[in-house]
């Protein structure tokens, strides 16, 4: 968990009661709007859909732990323009700037292993066994100086991504649009549900970082037993909000290209892939990989520019995994999970959903074994990461045509300008024939 901001008068330049006020007014607006578009939506039936009961009984059971969208973007835009108004003093020269963010992530980096030593200790000593006060103590200086530090590195990293994306064309007027407007926070959890009879995403709800693992698993649980669902509560890396959130604890590459995965999402929004996003699965699967594809791009050019010697490691590790300079590894995750998904596939197409399961539990275990501790492997876990087709839990043909698109266009501009007006999967499959002619 990050450090809390210590209370002050103002909140990002903004004075702290005109804040409080705002908010409360456009809580009880938004409030009032979703009580009139419910009472709109129920009128002309006496009864609720098969989909609305489902919704209204996940939702029921999540409602202690759900996450305030409109309270976060409030809190974020007010500290966002509080640094528009009172910039941030950024170091003088571009060796500072990297310097800085790398201290900055690097310390990230030791707060999160801090703090796994607390839970270590917790969980080897058993209950009221109070952590090393030295080490509390360290973490908390850690958090001040991140407190301190984020701001800079945040504008840092903002204006670094929006140059290499300004460079490939993507500017409107001379400035990139949407401006990358990025906080590092924790997200919230994701809350995907699957029916059980084959993969997809059915429903989600977005829940507070802070629900412990008993309590994912029981609510888990609970929608197996009484909805006959699959479900899948899940941390999550970045979210396309405005400013978008991301986590701070990653490697740099993953940062960078988090960072352009995420403002991807908010370009699309102005066109007809984003909007459609979530009218079906296929959308769904484009959408996030043309932002893996275009963030993965970005992230690396933006290393190559500002962190050469991060640069030069990961090409270093890249050649070796492609010429097949590196040993194997004892255990492939990707072909092993790709090879769960494919199973799993046929079991459920063959309606075999116990046996589906099962094997699943089987494979789980094994992954355990081999040291990935995947909690869930389930339907709605599919639904989640399939949703990545470029990832190993995905089997759809979208991802490699999209890949495939990419390697057709000449530059980011040309794919994006390419992609954003998809609609169905038809419109890749034009496009496709249309570059390689």
């Amino acid at each position: 968990m990050q450090m809390q901001p210590t209370t002050k008068s103002t909140v990002g330049g903004i004075d702290l009661q005109t804040l409080c006020g705002w908010r409360a007014r456009v809580r009880r607006v938004a409030e009032m709007l979703a009580a009139v578009l419910v009472a709109f939506s129920l009128l002309g039936g006496a009864s609720i859909d098969s989909a609305t009961q489902m919704r209204y009984s996940i939702d029921g059971k999540v409602t202690d732990w759900n996450w305030d969208l409109v309270a976060w973007e409030i809190d974020a835009i007010g500290q966002k323009l509080g640094t528009r108004f009172q910039p941030p003093i950024t170091p003088a020269t571009p060796a500072a700037q990297t310097t800085l963010v790398e201290t900055y992530l690097a310390r990230a980096q030791k707060i999160s292993e801090l703090e796994a030593e607390v839970a270590r200790t917790f969980a080897q000593a058993g209950d009221g066994v109070p952590p090393s006060s030295t080490v509390e103590q360290e973490i908390d200086a850690l958090r001040k100086a991140q407190h301190v530090d984020r701001p800079v590195v945040e504008a840092i990293l903002a204006t670094q991504v929006s140059a290499a994306l300004h460079a490939e064309g993507l500017a409107w007027l001379g400035a990139v649009f949407p401006p990358v407007w990025f906080t590092f926070s924790e997200p919230p959890l994701k809350l995907v549900v699957s029916p059980r009879g084959q993969i997809a995403t059915a429903h989600y709800a977005m829940l507070q970082p802070g629900v412990a693992t008993t309590t994912r698993d029981a609510v888990e649980d609970a929608i197996r037993a009484e909805d006959n669902l699959s479900a899948y509560i899940t941390a999550i890396g970045g979210l396309g909000a405005y400013p978008t959130l991301v986590i701070d604890r990653a490697p740099l590459e993953w940062v960078l290209a988090t960072i352009a995965h995420e403002w991807v999402h908010n370009y699309l929004t102005l066109f007809p892939l984003g909007i459609n996003y979530s009218t079906s699965s296929d959308l769904t699967i484009i959408n996030e990989t043309v932002a893996d594809i275009v963030g993965d791009e970005i992230g690396r050019v933006v290393l190559a520019q500002h962190y050469p010697v991060y640069a030069e490691e990961l090409a270093a590790r890249t050649a070796a995994a492609t010429h097949g300079d590196a040993p194997p590894p004892a255990f492939d995750f990707r072909k092993e999970m790709r090879h769960t998904r494919e199973i799993v596939d046929q079991f459920l197409a063959l309606g075999r959903v116990e046996d589906a399961e099962a094997y699943m539990e089987i494979r789980r275990l094994l992954f355990v074994e081999n040291g990935y501790a995947l909690r869930k492997l389930n339907q709605a876990y599919f639904a989640f990461h399939g949703s990545y087709g470029t990832g190993a839990a995905a089997t759809s043909p979208l991802g490699p045509k999209l890949e495939d698109l990419r390697r057709l266009t000449p530059d980011v501009r040309s794919f994006l300008e390419t992609v954003r007006n998809f609609t169905s999967p038809a419109d890749l499959d034009r496009a496709l024939a249309t570059w390689q002619d």
